[in-house]
């Protein structure tokens, strides 16, 4: 068996692979290769020899490699530490020392709040690869080639022959791809902005890895346009600043201040929402969190979906889904409220409680909430949420900059008081609903999964809980008192100014504009199979045996390719007929199984697991002589 991407995504699978082997394949001699030309286990993304300024944006108790007992899948489970008790237990000797010596000042100050370095999380991933091969069953065998898979062949005797960019061709009864986040050749608008700074002299840096780019291209004092103000964008901010000689340092008053070194560029910064990511909250929670929704529940689910199948259509995510989300997330968070902070409500948890169960409108829920909560500071506002600054009008950019940069203060000091645990609530049951809806995908309609679904809710769900360290944002706050960043605000446009030769940047809440000879995309390539720069998946979508998921409405009337690989429910790869190709598959977030991202929360049942196990098991049944 070969799987090709030898990453996180990858590992998972081989452990998944070994976990099932003794069930599905009892006393075969079996062999597993993982081909990739970085580091196997680090990967291309958490290899060692990255800068330590690039680090995890979760906390260590949060990130396991291991499925534990709470996973649902048909193989057996293998517990295990997550990064924090890893680092713990090899800081204290009980397991091996990290291979790479310049990482093992990075292990004793990780704790289970940690933000690790992610070169750290590589070291994580290769003990977790090395423990798997020194404990795979009798007769079982894991090892790795270090290549770049560029070609797959399927040979007279049926079985697949992997070609590499080093000539070597490796034979497979079955091949997994597990390619994670690939680059894309631009395309659209971006590779129109790049034809145009080829054109005129100027910088423009694709969606990608800051830590694959050449950044001693942006000249020193420069003024830079980022588009971008998720995680990648504090992955440029890093580099450009500290990583090149700035400090930061801590006022007598608190306040941290970044001292310049004089090489760092500004940063004129915007987005559609015009806000960072809020940062992870770092509160300790007084209610119990919940193990089970109390309104989205699958019964709920199955109601709507019976509904829906008796009137012959989709299920109504904006009527009949949101609704039961948003009340999930105002009981969590004013649950937690209630109990950290009765002072600041006006009646007892248990009537709220009640009439929250029984309010049926947007109107009803606002007036209960109004009553029972009098600080509008304390309540919750999910549309504010979503969009931050919608309907602002600063009247000059300097308005705007102290605007949002008081947005950022008030955000940083909700993140560190007691007060505020409600903030925590929220994240917490954001993380527990991502887990239960792929489920009700198949039961939406093609727009409705595309705008409803990877649109809204997925948009407030990065935002809320897919942000930064808050030490990233407090050094954000202090870059932007220093004039090395200034925002744009939302609806940030880039244009080519053909008449000047530069790049244009203007946002949608302030008059003005600002002028550049260098653009930043600072994002991840979106998932793509028509512009993939994989070479491997890009000749098999050329072959037509690898094809790109679309999203369509029976009548035809609504057609959304979403980029990435098709496969079926097994994780076998769709041909361009949709024909599912034996002994071919494909594992990963940018798959259409989607959710089976890199990591997962320890005693989640995450989808990463389980979907893992279900492909794992797949490959081994249609092994040559496989089990049913």
């Amino acid at each position: 068996m070969a799987v090709v991407g030898a990453g996180p995504v990858g590992v998972g699978l081989v452990e998944r692979l070994l976990a099932n082997a003794p069930v599905l394949a009892p006393g075969r001699a079996l062999e597993i290769v993982l081909v990739d030309p970085f580091p196997p286990g680090a990967g291309r993304v958490w290899r060692t020899g990255q800068s330590p300024l690039m680090r995890m944006n979760s906390p260590a108790r949060d990130v396991t490699l291991f499925p534990d007992e709470s996973v649902e899948c048909a193989g057996p489970v293998r517990p295990g530490p997550a990064l924090d008790a890893w680092a713990a237990a090899t800081a204290a000797g009980e397991l091996p020392p990290v291979a790479d010596e310049r990482l093992r000042d990075d292990v004793p100050p990780v704790g289970p709040r940690s933000f690790a370095p992610r070169r750290l999380q590589g070291a994580y991933l290769t003990w977790f690869l090395h423990q798997l091969a020194g404990q795979a069953p009798p007769g079982v065998r894991v090892f790795a080639h270090a290549g770049r898979a560029t070609a797959l062949e399927r040979r007279a005797d049926g079985r697949q022959l992997i070609r590499t960019a080093d000539g070597a061709g490796l034979p497979a009864d079955a091949v997994v791809l597990a390619l994670g986040h690939v680059d894309a050749r631009p395309s659209g608008r971006d590779a129109e902005l790049a034809a145009f700074a080829a054109e005129n002299g100027l910088l423009h840096l694709p969606p990608g890895y800051a830590a694959d780019l050449d950044l001693s291209a942006v000249p020193a004092g420069a003024d830079v346009v980022v588009r971008g103000l998720g995680l990648a964008f504090f992955d440029f901010m890093a580099l450009l600043t500290e990583g090149r000689g700035g400090r930061y340092v801590r006022e007598p008053g608190g306040a941290l201040r970044y001292l310049p070194s004089g090489r760092e560029p500004r940063l004129y910064a915007g987005s559609r929402r015009g806000l960072p990511y809020r940062c992870k909250p770092r509160h300790t929670l007084l209610a119990p969190k919940p193990e089970q929704p109390r309104h989205f529940t699958d019964a709920a689910v199955d109601s709507a979906a019976a509904r829906a199948a008796a009137e012959r259509r989709p299920v109504d995510f904006r009527r009949e889904l949101w609704p039961l989300l948003a009340k999930e997330l105002r009981h969590a968070y004013y649950r937690e409220l209630f109990t950290a902070q009765p002072r600041r409500t006006a009646m007892s948890w248990a009537e709220f409680e009640s009439r929250h169960d029984a309010a049926d409108t947007p109107e009803a829920t606002a007036a209960l909430v109004a009553a029972a909560v009098p600080d509008s500071s304390d309540r919750l506002d999910l549309d504010e949420l979503r969009e931050p600054l919608r309907g602002l009008t600063a009247p000059t950019p300097e308005a705007l900059q102290k605007h949002l940069c008081a947005h950022l203060e008030r955000d940083l000091a909700r993140n560190g008081d007691p007060a505020c645990s409600a903030d925590t609530a929220l994240y917490s049951a954001l993380l527990m609903l991502f887990g239960r809806l792929p489920r009700v995908r198949p039961l939406l309609s093609a727009r409705s999964q595309t705008e409803d679904l990877d649109g809204a809710w997925f948009s407030l769900f990065n935002f809320v809980a897919s942000g930064p360290p808050a030490f990233r944002a407090e050094e954000l706050l202090a870059l932007c008192r220093s004039g090395v960043v200034t925002f744009l605000g939302s609806g940030t446009r880039v244009e080519a100014d053909r008449t000047r030769g530069v790049f244009r940047a203007r946002g949608a809440n302030a008059p003005g504009e600002v002028t550049a000879r260098v653009l930043i995309d600072a994002r991840l390539p979106a998932p793509t199979v028509e512009h993939t720069a994989d070479p491997l998946l890009g000749a098999l979508r050329d072959a037509g045996e690898a094809a790109e998921e679309v999203l369509a409405d029976p009548s035809g009337g609504y057609r959304h390719p979403t980029g990435r690989i098709a496969v079926d429910p097994e994780g076998r790869l769709l041909d361009t007929a949709g024909r599912p190709q034996p002994a071919r598959f494909a594992l990963g977030w940018n798959t259409s199984l989607r959710g089976a991202r890199a990591f997962a929360l320890p005693r989640t049942n995450a989808i990463t697991f389980r979907h893992g196990d279900l492909v794992a098991r797949a490959v081994l049944r249609g092994l040559p002589g496989g089990t049913d």
